[in-house]
């Protein structure tokens, strides 16, 4: 058992100063004042004394074995280690494939996804790629979806001149094989969406909602905070019908000639429109951030995304926005949670909830402990528990 004392917990609402008690992989009790001398048994205990206490993150869109290659095999991006989620606060993970499919397998993600959640972190993954039809390990997206454990929907890439290029029929049929799959197997069957820059945007995702009938929440576009566009526009159209749209966070904040702007700034977009808790935040981690030229036929560098992102962003809202920590918290918890089918139990501070949870300094807002699954990952800034090769 822990006992995290002291702090000033957001679960991701205010809850005042008052201590948790977990047990195993629960939060088991939130009381003003727990005496850790009466509990049975061997008792860890943070002193979160003048600290903050917070959800950990879910961080939905990680290339867990690595992206990139698209400037030759030596930019392909490394995979990812356990360390780079724990010193960021990503307590819980999505994995996914990216634009090479060809190098890098669904089967290798489920190895990698396994790992992960061997190491101590909970982890999930998307079945499929950018490709249609989707690369699968079962032999169609709905059985992987049925039969492996961790696969929770599928990946797809549209409106990108690296991407397939289906119809609307093509999209409802994959829809539907999705939607009976995770009835079947009570999983939120999702879509995430990766949406490139051409001129088609969201067009058949409409398409298919309209003639189809299929249900605009299943999909999750992503990298779709972009300056005044078709695309950001439909997004938040689609966002009204139910959709979460998931916002690619930064770790610097984009030059002026960029066409995305920060997940902060989008976010506060949203809330404009009443739409703050459709918006979740996701790192892109391991995934390839190429520099294109002009006509986008040649890569002239690369950078690799990372969790640090996450928390740049949380700070952006709170420091630079003026925004409540609680509120500003949502979309790396609560709405997160929401969409990958974990609400009450990841993203929030609650008994019965997983003991998840982060120690922030209050004034940087940066991580001094980390909690996940009930082990403590991080004491005072130092790492306890990293990968197996690290």
């Amino acid at each position: 058992m822990v006992v995290i004392q002291n702090g000033d917990v957001f679960g991701p609402e205010a809850l005042g100063k008052c201590d948790i008690l977990t047990g195993g992989n629960e939060i088991l009790a939130i009381e003003s004042k727990i005496n850790p001398k009466v509990l049975p048994g061997e008792v860890d205990v943070i002193d979160a004394e003048g600290m903050l206490v917070v959800p950990g993150f879910i961080d939905g869109h990680q290339h867990f074995t690595g992206g990139g290659g698209e400037g030759g095999f030596q930019s392909r991006t490394p995979e990812m280690w356990l360390s780079m989620n724990i010193a960021n606060g990503v307590t819980t993970a999505v994995g996914l494939l990216g634009t090479d499919a060809l190098t890098r397998t669904v089967e290798n993600l489920y190895a990698k996804t396994q790992a992960f959640n061997a190491e101590g972190i909970t982890a999930f993954m998307l079945t499929g790629s950018y490709w249609l039809p989707s690369p699968t390990i079962a032999g169609t997206v709905g059985r992987d979806m049925i039969y492996i454990g961790p696969v929770i929907g599928v990946k797809l890439a549209m409106a990108d001149q690296r991407g397939p290029h289906f119809n609307a029929k093509d999209l409802a049929t994959l829809a539907s094989d999705v939607r009976v799959a995770a009835l079947v197997a009570d999983k939120p069957g999702i879509i995430t969406v990766h949406v490139g820059v051409n001129p088609d945007g969201l067009d058949l995702i409409f398409e298919v909602i309209e003639k189809h009938a299929i249900r605009a929440d299943m999909f999750i576009p992503t990298h779709i905070n972009r300056k005044k566009s078709k695309a950001r526009d439909q997004a938040l159209e689609l966002a009204k019908c139910g959709a979460v749209i998931d916002a690619t966070c930064v770790n610097k904040m984009p030059e002026e000639a960029d066409n995305h702007v920060s997940a902060a700034d989008f976010a506060c977009l949203a809330d404009e429109n009443k739409l703050f808790d459709q918006v979740s935040f996701s790192s892109d981690a391991g995934g390839s951030l190429p520099k294109w030229n002009a006509d986008r036929s040649r890569i002239l560098g690369m950078e690799i995304g990372a969790p640090e992102s996450l928390l740049f962003e949380l700070k952006r809202l709170v420091t630079d926005k003026g925004m409540d920590l609680g509120k500003a918290l949502r979309p790396l918890t609560t709405t997160p949670a929401k969409i990958y089918g974990l609400a009450g139990h990841k993203g929030s501070i609650a008994i019965g909830a997983h003991a998840d949870t982060l120690v922030l300094d209050p004034d940087t807002l940066e991580i001094r402990d980390v909690m996940a699954k009930g082990r403590i990952m991080m004491r005072n800034k130092v790492i306890e528990r990293k990968g197996y090769f690290e």
